[in-house]
């Protein structure tokens, strides 16, 4: 019985943070926090989920995020990418933090590539339509648990809030990268620019993923 339990609660755990955070927390570290360099950051926002509450009662609009998620959490695992939360109609995962990749980018675009086609499959089997904005960029980044009653994993730092101020900032569906991303994937697919958003003072490049070169 005991172990059954032990079983559940780390299949919770691991729902909810990475397996080496997972480890902390049982060791009983009372600030698990951590900085990392060199992080690829998505932030993805799923555009068209308020719209179809009208249509759909509570139970069936929660199936299909629940659903959506999970392949996306599939996809991330088979891509070596983490997630970190998922928030409302939002995801927001990382590569190369909790396991120091020197691909991390590339595997993150791909994993946004991925996740796009999730919601294509979903749109072309179904009467709704959804759409799906992505920020990738890439920086320092510090991660950790908050909360006591309720936990929750986070990630924070200018990288996350750029990514995030991509991807909100985008009227249009797409995958949107920083230049530092742009640089390192520009020979493997085609970018064009998408204008510039406010950083610190001074605007900043962004660009949007079209196609494989």
């Amino acid at each position: 019985m005991l172990n059954e339990q032990r079983k559940e609660n780390d299949r919770l755990l691991l729902s909810l943070m990475p397996a080496p955070v997972v480890q902390r927390y049982r060791e009983g570290v009372q600030t698990v926090a951590q900085e990392h360099q060199d992080v690829a950051v998505i932030f993805a926002d799923m555009v068209g989920l308020d719209d179809m509450s009208d249509d759909l009662s509570g139970d069936e609009l929660v199936a299909v995020v629940n659903e959506l998620f999970r392949q996306f959490d599939s996809a991330a695992e088979a891509l070596g990418v983490e997630r970190i939360r998922t928030f409302h109609n939002g995801y927001l995962a990382s590569c190369g933090a909790t396991t120091p990749r020197l691909d991390n980018i590339h595997r993150s675009v791909d994993f946004a590539i991925e996740i796009q086609r999730i919601i294509d499959r979903f749109n072309s089997r179904s009467r709704h339509k959804l759409r799906l904005r992505v920020g990738v960029n890439t920086g320092k980044v510090i991660s950790g648990l908050v909360g006591r009653a309720s936990l929750a994993y986070d990630m924070w730092g200018a990288a996350v809030s750029l990514a995030y101020q991509m991807h909100s900032g985008s009227p249009q569906p797409g995958i949107y990268v920083t230049s530092q991303v742009y640089e390192a994937m520009r020979d493997i697919w085609k970018f064009v620019p998408a204008g510039t958003i406010s950083v610190g003072g001074s605007e900043q490049q962004i660009w949007r993923l079209v196609e494989r070169q």
